[in-house]
């Protein structure tokens, strides 16, 4: 039922009737801009060993964005947008719950432009990871990378954020303060304390550097960027999922690490360069926990006496890196890419490292609004173990927008 109702939702949203979301109204002084995309795909994954075949484990069509976006630019000062993922709120309505990464609600904010800071407010991306803020559309791969994919820190929440760009868009710095709840905050979740997340970034570049992954433009020079971006919170609350803290995943407790009971510093390095249809991308992120001592009255989850159990430190870290270059040939309408990623889900587990390399290609339909997309993920062996860490993958779908 839930996916009768789901492709029924892709028909309304690719049928004339609803071509309308294409076009910019205007007044004279104010501007709204309606648009969207949906991207579906089918995904096989390998069986590890013959054991695993009854495993053969979600391969199967999957309908992954429907999305519907609105902007709009005010009296020549405001700039308003929402945007909403029909298909997770699918995912709630009909089975009752949601990864915090998939709340359907991916944008509501409005921003102050002026000549001196712009200052945006509301629920937004943290400015941390270009690989998290890059929408899906202009990205080559139907999934993002494991060190930005959401499932270790947050990727939108709640606050304000002060923005400036310096010479000619060259350079850029924001900053702001956010509750740190990341996504868990439109469900009503907040600290006691009101203890609230700090971040920042500076990006420089040679001109201005647009948030894509492939040079669509084949620009005729160079084009540099490199960035530094933090994060810091001292949370007095846990909030790494959606569920009671007496259900976390005790079998692998460093995945709930979205938000720890105590101190987290996360800082990233990129690196990003684009010329003539090549690009390339360099981005390394790290978090580095502290967690509260543990409290005598056993109020704490049993998250935190797992992962100091034998270790003679309440400091634990995670984080990795990644290594992608691609192409964009215009006579041909395609785009190619590889990837490599390397992430540590904690450096408490010896051995842990998730090793993948990824490979894509992408059709451009023009100019229909349509590409098809492929790619696939070959996983490296687990160190120490000669066993993949998880199931290789392939995934070849379609996008459209509109």
């Amino acid at each position: 039922m839930r996916k009768t109702y789901i492709y029924a939702l892709a028909l309304l949203l690719l049928s004339p009737v609803f071509s309308f979301a294409q076009h910019t109204f205007t007044n004279g002084s104010n501007t709204l801009e309606i648009s969207g995309y949906l991207i579906t795909y089918y995904q096989y994954r390998k069986p590890i060993t013959a054991t695993t075949s009854s495993d053969l484990h979600k391969s199967a069509f999957q309908l992954d964005d429907a999305r519907l976006n609105i902007k709009g630019f005010a009296h020549g000062r405001f700039k308003y947008e929402v945007e909403i993922n029909y298909i997770d709120i699918m995912t709630i309505a009909f089975g009752g719950t949601a990864e915090l990464k998939h709340i359907p609600l991916t944008e509501a904010n409005v921003t102050y432009v002026n000549p001196y800071v712009n200052i945006r407010a509301g629920y937004l991306k943290v400015p941390f990871s270009s690989s998290s803020i890059c929408d899906k559309v202009p990205s080559p791969f139907l999934q993002r990378t494991l060190i930005a994919d959401g499932d270790y820190f947050s990727r939108r929440d709640a606050g304000i954020l002060l923005s400036h760009d310096f010479w000619h868009q060259r350079i850029g710095l924001t900053a702001g303060i956010l509750s740190g709840m990341g996504e868990a905050i439109v469900l009503g979740a907040g600290d006691p304390n009101g203890m609230p997340e700090m971040v920042g970034r500076l990006q420089l570049s040679n001109a201005h550097y647009r948030d894509e992954e492939v040079d669509f433009r084949n620009l005729s020079k160079p084009l540099f960027r490199v960035v530094v971006d933090a994060r810091y919170s001292n949370k007095t609350q846990y909030m790494g999922t959606n569920v009671p803290m007496t259900q976390i995943d005790t079998t692998n407790p460093w995945a709930n690490v979205r938000n720890v009971n105590g101190q987290k510093y996360s800082y990233g390095l990129e690196a990003a360069f684009m010329w003539h249809g090549f690009s390339f991308q360099f981005e390394r992120n790290v978090g580095i926990m502290k967690i509260h001592q543990l409290a005598s009255d056993g109020t704490n989850d049993k998250l935190y006496t797992l992962l100091t159990k034998s270790y003679n430190t309440n400091y634990f870290k995670n984080g990795g890196y990644l290594l992608q270059a691609n192409y964009y040939n215009l006579k041909l309408w395609s785009a190619f890419a590889v990837r490599y990623s390397d992430f540590n889900p904690s450096d408490l587990a010896v051995g842990s490292v998730q090793r993948t390399m990824t490979f894509g290609y992408n059709f451009f339909m023009k100019p229909y609004n349509l590409t098809l997309k492929f790619h696939y993920d070959y996983r490296f062996n687990t160190p120490g173990t000669g066993v993949k860490w998880t199931n290789d993958q392939f995934r070849g779908g379609f996008q459209y927008t509109f």
